[in-house]
């Protein structure tokens, strides 16, 4: 029984079985051996396949097409990373606050004005030439999607009932996200993903899933595929940089941080996610900043309190940062390493029982963690020889 079974578009003909890939051809292209013995194709038969091959050939092409498809997205990102690399520079030479303007000496406030007194001509240069690259490009993909005639095919979308399915199986997996069984919501997302492999949705919820597994190389893997379809992709584009936050890639986390923020300047977890990487860098003041741009949005979120009562902490402001890490463990008083900086805190102000409490606290949560454990012991010693030069 032939795999695709279509109706000769010749009256009284049988089903079709064979195709022509004859690029001069234009006879009609799939059809039956009658076709074949009243003379058609008979030119060219080397061009000739049957059915079986014809799905092997379009399954290689597609192979071929997607390839293309990437490397077209790759340039994308190519040029996206280099205009946000020109729009940094540009800031950078360009923006002074008052408070920037206040912190220079003579000899840069001189090279500033330098600078910006060159401004129009530099803009005048970057707009002109940009603009040319921009129309050429515009020009160039516009004359390519009317030779393809883009707007014209249908034939590679969705059909309604598939639509529909892919809608049920995402909400079916989002339910099991919802409640925690994320190994359960892949095998549902990847159900979806064979009848639509672009589907947004449930690219971005799987990475979600694999995520919470602590999967963090495969999570990103698939926030860039959510990515290839949408390149701002908010979520996706915090999700990635909370996963390469988690690799310990902090510098490259900022960066895919500082996207999101393009997007949205008001993007909550992207902005904890920037404060907390620049926290692990030792860049405690701009982590503060960057915590507080949180906070603002979210007096009560715990991980932007966290960052920032980590980074006081670090700067010696030990009393500042017992507040704020009080206020972190309001809301989530089971965290055993907040606990362990609210001991640290204590221990630095010589407040040595009252930390142990709250290292005792951290311990009881995490007993296979030896930090909380010598964190005490310490303590106890300090209090040990203070009793001793009593």
């Amino acid at each position: 029984m032939s795999v695709i079974r279509v109706k000769c578009q010749k009256e009284q003909h049988e089903f079709v079985e064979l195709a022509c890939l004859n690029k001069q051809c234009k006879a009609n292209r799939i059809y039956c051996h009658q076709c074949l013995k009243n003379g058609d194709h008979v030119a060219h038969p080397k061009d000739q396949k049957n059915l079986i091959e014809l799905i092997d050939y379009f399954h290689n092409l597609g192979k071929e097409s997607e390839k293309l498809i990437q490397n077209l997205c790759l340039m994308v990102e190519q040029l996206k990373d280099l205009m946000f690399q020109l729009n940094q520079e540009l800031r950078t030479k360009y923006q002074f606050s008052k408070e920037r303007l206040q912190s220079l000496n003579t000899k840069q406030l001189n090279q500033a004005l330098d600078q910006i007194i060159q401004y129009d001509d530099i803009q005048i240069i970057i707009k002109n030439q940009l603009q040319i690259c921009s129309d050429n490009m515009i020009k160039q993909i516009q004359i390519q999607m009317n030779e393809l005639k883009l707007d014209q095919v249908k034939i590679y979308q969705l059909n309604q009932q598939d639509q529909q399915k892919v809608k049920e199986l995402y909400q079916q997996a989002y339910n099991l996200y919802y409640d925690d069984k994320y190994e359960e919501a892949i095998k549902i997302l990847d159900a979806a993903l064979q009848i639509d492999q672009n589907h947004l949705d449930s690219l971005y919820l799987k990475a979600k899933c694999l995520t919470w597994l602590s999967n963090y190389k495969d999570a990103i893997i698939w926030t860039d595929k959510a990515l290839l379809i949408n390149s701002n992709h908010l979520d996706s584009l915090s999700t990635k940089a909370q996963c390469l936050r988690w690799l310990s890639n902090y510098k490259d986390a900022i960066i895919w941080a500082d996207k999101a923020l393009l997007i949205n300047s008001n993007h909550l977890d992207s902005l904890s996610t920037k404060a907390n990487c620049l926290r692990w860098l030792s860049n405690y003041k701009d982590a503060i900043i960057w915590a507080d741009k949180a906070l603002m949005i979210n007096s009560n979120h715990f991980n932007s309190l966290s960052t920032k009562g980590d980074s006081l902490l670090q700067l010696g402001e030990y009393e500042e940062a017992l507040k704020i890490i009080d206020q972190a463990l309001n809301q989530s008083p089971n965290s055993p390493y907040t606990l362990y900086l609210g001991g640290e805190c204590l221990k630095s102000l010589q407040r040595f029982e009252e930390a142990i409490v709250y290292y005792d606290k951290a311990h009881q949560i995490d007993q296979n963690q030896t930090l909380y454990k010598n964190a005490k012991a310490e303590c106890e010693k300090k209090i040990d020889n203070y009793k001793c030069v009593q």
